[in-house]
Order: structure tokens, then C-alpha cells, then sequence
């Protein structure tokens, strides 16, 4: 299981020395896009992004939310991008994401509801997950889970096949 490393939660003032200087807590970079409509937060610029696509040699993991992207949107998304992966709120069901999965290389389960760092699960994350991997047994693209995942949550999220954890507070504080 890898560890993404959520940005929004590290110094934007000092954003590529905060990720050197935690650099052993996570295999990549997690990048939340929010605009202040779908979340009430404004974060970084895509100068920003192409610059630590630049500056860094992380994988970059960078996703849009079901709620927000229809599904024509997101296939013309994929044909550009192989690697783009597709959100789900805590609040929405699995189910939404059927018409996504041939096209999404991966899925990211939130647990909370997106633009803040350091929040409380708002839901039973693992038990999305196991609904998820019950409901769709063939997915074969990654599953990532974010949102109030602390150091002691790992070893579940390993043991019920997730992928991928990103964490952000508890990386960077």
C-alpha cells in the first residue's frame, strides 16, 4: 500500500521544502483542485502544480469528483489522461460510480467532505471500502481512500485492499 501525500496540508509558503523535509512519510503527491464552488476553499494555481511536476520527481495524484463531473465529461477526460481517477463524497453511494469505472483509473473514497485538512471521519471509511469491493469485484484500477486517515488506521485500510492512503496532517501537521 502506498501513502499519498496530501499538499493542501503542507507550508504554501514553503511548499517544496516542506515535502523534502517529510519525504520519508510518503511514496507521492496528492493534489487537491478546489475552486470554491465544489468546495469552499480556493487551493493552488496549475502553475503550482506544473511547477512540483517539474521540480519533483513524485507521481502526482490528481482527481475530479462524480458529483461535479458528468460522465461524458470524464470519458473525454480519460482519453487524454490515463491516469485520471474519479471522487466520491462520503455522503454519495457507491453506486454512483458504475457508469465511471471503464474509464477511471482509479477511485478515491472520501471520508470526509473535501477542502480542509485535519478533519474527523465523517463516515465508516473502511466500510465504504468493503461495500465498494463488494459491489464492483471485478474493478481492477486502484482504490485510494482520503480524508481523517491516521497513522493507526493503516494496517485496515491494507488489510481490506486499498491501494493507495492519502494523508495530510499526518504527514505534514
Amino acid at each position: 500500500m502506498k501513502i499519498s501525500a496530501s499538499i493542501q496540508a503542507a507550508n504554501q509558503l514553503d511548499l517544496l521544502n516542506h515535502i523534502d523535509s517529510n519525504n520519508t512519510k510518503f511514496d507521492q503527491l496528492h493534489i487537491d483542485i478546489t475552486d470554491g464552488h465544489f468546495a469552499e476553499n480556493i487551493s493552488m494555481s496549475f502553475k503550482v502544480i506544473e511547477m512540483l511536476k517539474n521540480n519533483t520527481d513524485y507521481y502526482l495524484d490528481i482527481h475530479v469528483h462524480k458529483e461535479s463531473t458528468q460522465v461524458k465529461d470524464f470519458i473525454k477526460l480519460s482519453e487524454f489522461n490515463k491516469n485520471i481517477g474519479i471522487g466520491l463524497l462520503p455522503g454519495t453511494s457507491n453506486s454512483e460510480l458504475e457508469e465511471y469505472l471503464d474509464y477511471a483509473h482509479s477511485v478515491l473514497l472520501l471520508g470526509v467532505n473535501p477542502g480542509f485538512s485535519n478533519q474527523s471521519q465523517a463516515i465508516d471509511l473502511p466500510r465504504k471500502v468493503n461495500d465498494f469491493n463488494t459491489s464492483f469485484p471485478n474493478y481492477s484500477g486502484e482504490v485510494i481512500v482520503d480524508g481523517g486517515v491516521k497513522n493507526e488506521d493503516l494496517e485496515v485500510f491494507e488489510k481490506i485492499g486499498v491501494d493507495v492512503v492519502v494523508q495530510g496532517g499526518a504527514i505534514f501537521g
